[in-house]
């Protein structure tokens, strides 16, 4: 990223497994939230308020989570273990 401040950290429960989110302002004014699904793998939704990008990330973290656990079963990748993520 770049010239961003952290604003929020909260974690979200989902089927066992933790995860964190981090909201951040821009030096533009703007906001995004930002989760470690893994390894390499991100998760980051923007936003014009705090409230906004937060919400907007809850909202589609559950999806994303579940498409990557789809994926990897599909591929026969082990599937991720049950663990905080930051």
């Amino acid at each position: 990223m770049g010239d961003e401040t952290r604003i929020h950290s909260s974690n979200l429960e989902l089927n066992g497994e933790t995860f964190t989110i981090e909201v951040f302002s821009s030096a533009s004014g703007r906001f995004f939230a930002k989760t470690c699904l893994g390894e390499g793998d991100v998760i980051i939704t923007d936003g014009s308020t705090p409230h906004d990008v937060l919400k907007k990330h809850e909202d589609l973290l559950p999806l994303a989570v579940g498409t990557r656990e789809i994926t990897q079963s599909y591929l026969g990748l082990p599937v991720r273990g049950r663990r905080l993520r930051a």
